[in-house]
């Protein structure tokens, strides 16, 4: 599934990619696009049911049961739309959004600040603006598409207030955002997301 698809070289100056999808959205039309966080283990396809949003949660690209699953877009969220909800999960063995959790470090930011995601629209580049530890009915997760500047302006405000950190980087109302989101600790309602903002269009 994944040999023919390259993890590009530098994100933060990069617009090209060296991926070719098409294979991928040929042989299952849920898969939505491809998301990457370079130089981590986050390097995978996207699935979209919108119909059945958690279809992949133990699913694996084939539709065949699997512990891991395989990441999807958040049944509410479009590829155009303002928050981009990618959910994945945190495996003992490193794979699948594992390497998310290590954000709480951030020396890890500072090594890891891009993420990647491509569709057949192309190839976007987001930086991590916050780290947030969070439970999965938290409000944040309504947040697909803002209904004004103001409502934007305040998310962003309050998000980055309850960030691990301070990463010094101020989104802008109509750029948009990315959160990947996994399970987090020990409590099953624990969430650690990761938010970045995209840079590149």
């Amino acid at each position: 599934m994944a040999d023919n698809v390259e993890q590009t070289e530098t994100p933060q100056e990069q617009k090209q990619s060296s991926r070719n999808l098409t294979p991928l959205f040929e042989a299952n039309g849920d898969c939505i696009g491809w998301i990457c966080i370079p130089n981590t283990a986050v390097n995978y396809p996207v699935m979209f049911t919108p119909e059945e949003p958690q279809k992949y949660l133990r699913k694996n690209f084939e539709g065949e049961y699997s512990v891991s699953g395989i990441p999807f877009l958040d049944g509410a969220s479009t590829p155009e739309c303002d928050n981009l909800i990618v959910y994945g999960h945190n495996m003992k063995n490193g794979t699948m959004f594992s390497d998310v959790t290590q954000y709480r470090d951030k020396a890890y930011w500072e090594e890891h600040p891009y993420i990647e995601f491509e569709t057949a629209g192309g190839l976007r580049i987001y930086q991590v603006f916050a780290v947030v530890c969070l439970k999965k009915t938290d409000e944040w997760y309504g947040f697909s598409c803002f209904e004004s500047k103001e409502q934007y302006q305040k998310a962003i405000s309050e998000i980055k207030d309850r960030s691990l950190y301070d990463t010094g980087i101020e989104p802008q109302f109509k750029e948009q955002l990315i959160t990947l989101s996994t399970c987090f600790g020990d409590s099953k309602d624990s969430r650690m997301v990761v938010i970045g903002v995209e840079q590149i269009r």
